[in-house]
């Protein structure tokens, strides 16, 4: 067993991986676990969202395109050789729609946690605890999770965030009220946190 220092250790250089290799690494380790992976396109208000899913649950979400043909080749590109579905399950089509839509405050879907590293894990575990239309700093996660140093490791871990809006990353701004941020670009982090009712000092 690594001791309590070498598996620090291993964690600080992994958050020296940029978060799009990280984001890649997990799609990799959950397609070698788990080859059975269905993947699907829906339209919202937002725009066109991709799902990945398999049998324990969500694997991955990507943020709205304007196009279905931009999403589903953006999903194809990272799921290659998962099964393309007409559909989503209904209860993700139906949530997601449901937030987009304003009137749903949290997520109930399973999710597939097992590719997702313990630090990854800790700090979007930690993102999910914070309410609808509330917004917490990257400081803020780090003290969550017992680390009140590790706000820029914080920050890469939720740039790497599998399943975005589901783990609401969204809702994590700098200490100074500045958004920070986020994968799918700050217009869309804006757009999410005003669907929530968040205020915003911008």
């Amino acid at each position: 067993m690594k001791s309590i220092d070498a598996t620090l250790i291993a964690l600080r250089q992994r958050e020296k991986i940029p978060a799009s290799t990280r984001r890649a690494e997990i799609r990799a380790r959950v397609l070698d676990a788990f080859p059975e992976i269905g993947i699907a396109i829906f339209n919202t208000r937002l725009g066109w969202i991709g799902i990945a899913w398999n049998a324990r649950g969500i694997v991955a979400l990507n943020l709205p395109r304007a196009t279905r043909a931009n999403a589903l080749r953006d999903l194809q590109r990272e799921f290659s050789d998962a099964i393309v579905h007409t559909r989503a399950p209904d209860e993700i089509e139906r949530e997601l729609r449901e937030y987009v839509a304003g009137t749903r405050r949290e997520f109930r879907l399973a999710l597939d946690w097992s590719a997702i590293g313990a630090f990854q894990r800790a700090v979007l575990q930690a993102a999910r605890k914070i309410p609808f239309g509330e917004t917490r700093s990257y400081g803020w996660i780090a003290q969550q999770i017992g680390n009140p140093r590790a706000s820029r490791a914080v920050g890469r871990a939720l740039g790497a965030n599998p399943i975005p809006i589901i783990l609401p990353c969204h809702r994590v701004i700098a200490s100074d009220g500045g958004l920070g941020g986020y994968g799918g670009g700050l217009p869309l982090k804006r757009k999410l946190l005003q669907l929530e009712g968040a205020v915003l000092d911008l």
